[in-house]
């Protein structure tokens, strides 16, 4: 059976190269730096911003490029901009609406190339632990304000959103979706916690722009010279599975979400146990068949 070679490796972040505890493991580091030593491009991908990820990045010693916010935004390593999507104003205005009125601080991801603060915070109820939590643990810089007009950033948002229990969010994105339709592009799924990085009670409201996701912006990234057949990708969330449709291979977690295991060409271990590491060993660095 033939073994193909690749020229990208689409690397997703939480629930995939990191533990549980936000940390990559040195079995799976060794396997990364094997595959750069194969010279294949590695270009992360992920939910998170740039400023969210950056100690990964060091860490991982990556001087690729990064899809930044589920696709909003391509930078360098370095955080300098090549790409972004951003959320229209009026959508912002809708979703933001409906999070207060619901009870809840609106979570506004802005461009950090273009502001000063990374998440602006509008409204006046309580932020909820799991957000300042985040902001705490990564040193975000937000800027809060009482409502949506006194943002001094308005054509800058990448993402709007909220978090919160899943019971809470769920009636609001359903009341969301008809509203955005055509215009922005909603997700309703785990957030990463001090102690899950997937499938925690705590879940995310996040809209984006309407055409953004992870294989938009590869698209975009590698132009002329992409070959689909030529691409594998890794991931676990929801945001991955554009990309796993449309790549040579797609590999997918164990611990992934069920709708993401469906789109699996070969499944990796869990992400708590090396499995990033099994699946490179196994299909990317060695003799493997996708049959």
């Amino acid at each position: 059976m033939k073994t193909l070679e690749w020229d990208v490796l689409v690397l997703d972040l939480d629930g995939t190269l990191l533990c549980k505890q936000g940390e990559v493991s040195n079995q799976n580091l060794h396997a990364l730096d094997e595959v750069r030593e194969m010279g294949i491009e590695v270009v992360v991908a992920t939910g998170r911003s740039f400023a969210e990820c950056k100690h990964i990045l060091d860490r991982i010693g990556h001087f690729g490029v990064c899809i930044t916010a589920g696709g909003s935004q391509l930078t360098n390593f370095d955080g300098s901009a090549i790409a972004r999507e951003v959320v229209l104003e009026s959508v912002v205005e809708i979703v933001t609406r409906k999070v207060i009125e619901s009870g809840h601080r609106s979570l506004l991801l802005k461009d950090a190339t273009e502001c000063s603060a990374q998440y602006v915070l509008v409204g006046e109820a309580p932020l909820h632990h799991a957000s300042s939590w985040w902001f705490d643990s990564l040193g975000i810089v937000v800027h809060e304000v009482d409502s949506l007009e006194e943002d001094p950033w308005p054509g800058h948002t990448l993402r709007v959103g909220a978090i919160a229990n899943e019971e809470v969010l769920k009636p609001i994105a359903i009341e969301l979706e008809p509203a955005l339709e055509g215009l922005g592009k909603l997700q309703h799924w785990s957030a990463v916690t001090c102690s899950e990085a997937t499938g925690s009670s705590t879940h995310l409201l996040e809209v984006f722009g309407h055409a953004v996701n992870k294989w938009t912006m590869l698209k975009q990234h590698l132009g002329k010279k992409m070959n689909h057949e030529r691409i594998v990708a890794i991931g676990d969330g929801l945001n991955d599975i554009e990309v796993l449709k449309e790549v040579g291979l797609s590999i997918v977690m164990e611990n992934a979400d069920a709708n993401v295991l469906a789109h699996a060409d070969v499944f990796a271990g869990h992400h708590d146990n090396h499995g990033f590491a099994y699946a490179m060993n196994r299909w990317v660095l060695h003799e493997g068949s996708t049959q």
